[in-house]
């Protein structure tokens, strides 16, 4: 299910950004002044590090940016092997009409992980692999502050709303038995939200 939202939104923001290539072209002077199209990456939460890419309109005298966020990592943590990606699509709008400074922005994040767990304890004295998965996915508000033209930083604070799971179902792999794993407690994570402190970098284009 999550995968469909996603392919969609993909297709709706790739559309929409055609549709708003054609438009600019009758006033190519101010979309390259500002250098619309900018690369980069993200560090921080709850993406941990994702590559960024945002696209300034010529919307609202070139104040509308659509942005998209990717990341998939794969790592082992106290042997356990976790493989997660997320996904996050929205819209910025700049007080700036020069795409950049302060903005505001909202967007859908979607997370999907998956671990694969080493001698969990399904039944007394019984050890077994297992593979446990989370999903979730946030509406994001953000208030954010980009700086620069071709090299650029930007730092972005916030909160994202949504259903966030406390516990993961780990499935054993030999007998099909399921034991629920506390997820571990994160300050700042709540099972309705969690806060969004990033900071990036990048070039711009165009």
């Amino acid at each position: 299910m999550t995968s469909k939202i996603i392919k969609k939104l993909v297709f709706v923001f790739t559309v929409f950004l055609f549709c708003i290539n054609v438009a600019a072209q009758k006033d190519s002077s101010k979309t390259k002044s500002i250098k619309p199209l900018r690369i980069g990456v993200k560090v921080g939460v709850p993406n941990i590090i994702t590559a960024n890419a945002e696209y300034v309109t010529p919307l609202l005298n070139n104040r509308i940016a659509l942005a998209v966020d990717y990341m998939s990592l794969s790592k082992t943590i106290d042997d356990t092997n976790i493989n997660y990606n997320n996904f996050e699509i929205g819209a910025n709008a700049y007080l700036n009409k020069k795409g950049k400074g302060l903005y505001f922005g909202i967007s859908h994040f979607s997370f999907d992980g998956e671990g694969t767990f080493t001698e969990v304890e399904f039944q007394p004295d019984i050890y077994e692999d297992g593979t446990g998965t989370i999903q979730f996915n946030t509406i994001n508000l953000k208030l954010g502050l980009k700086m620069g033209r071709v090299f650029y930083s930007r730092f972005e604070v916030g909160y994202g709303f949504g259903d966030i799971p406390e516990y993961i179902v780990v499935t054993s792999k030999t007998s099909g038995q399921t034991k629920l794993e506390e997820i571990p407690e994160i300050p700042g994570i709540s099972k309705s939200g969690l806060p969004i402190l990033n900071f990036g970098f990048g070039f711009s284009f165009l």
